[in-house]
């Protein structure tokens, strides 16, 4: 009896030292997302134009940008940049991605990021020896507030996103999932 005892609780003890705390909420930097704003949200631009080779072969456009926030309902987000230019027959991109913890604060309409990892790549056309690829530097992980609204538009759920409570402008980023 001692020994199934004994297995039992040894079992049980190995059990909870191995159960991993990625579930686990940190109250000071993260919190449920709210079911509302749960998902990607996207905003994008770019050129009406299109630049075209002698050959005809499509170059791309003179220039595109992007910018998604993806929050997960435990409290996650990625963030992704995407710049793009192109100028005498030379294309050049910039890539940036942030992964980190987030926390809302619904009274506000506010939420504070907190990136834990990233990356960073630049793709140089006419100067391939400078493209690069590198992971973000603690000094970058930079934490950033944001304030927001949800509206609908057109029969599509937005985001309003703002820099600061009072901006009367701001960024809308269309929901997709």
């Amino acid at each position: 009896m001692k020994k199934h005892l004994f297995t039992v609780f040894a079992l049980l003890s190995l059990s909870i030292a191995c159960t991993t705390d990625s579930d686990k909420i940190d109250p000071a930097i993260q919190s449920n997302v709210p079911t509302d704003v749960t998902g990607k949200w996207m905003w994008g631009t770019f050129s009406l134009s299109n630049f075209w080779g002698y050959d005809g072969s499509y170059q791309g456009k003179p220039f595109e940008q992007a910018f998604v926030l993806d929050f997960k309902p435990n409290g996650e987000f990625e963030e992704y940049v995407i710049n793009s230019a192109s100028s005498y027959n030379c294309r050049t991109e910039a890539f940036t991605y942030f992964k980190g913890k987030v926390k809302f604060n619904e009274d506000q309409q506010s939420f504070t990021l907190t990136p834990q990892s990233g990356n960073y790549r630049g793709f140089y056309s006419c100067y391939p020896k400078n493209n690069f690829k590198r992971d973000a530097k603690a000094g970058e992980l930079k934490t950033a507030t944001f304030y927001y609204d949800i509206v609908t538009s057109q029969g599509q759920k937005q985001m309003v996103l703002r820099d600061s409570p009072n901006d009367a402008q701001g960024m809308t980023m269309k929901w997709s999932n």
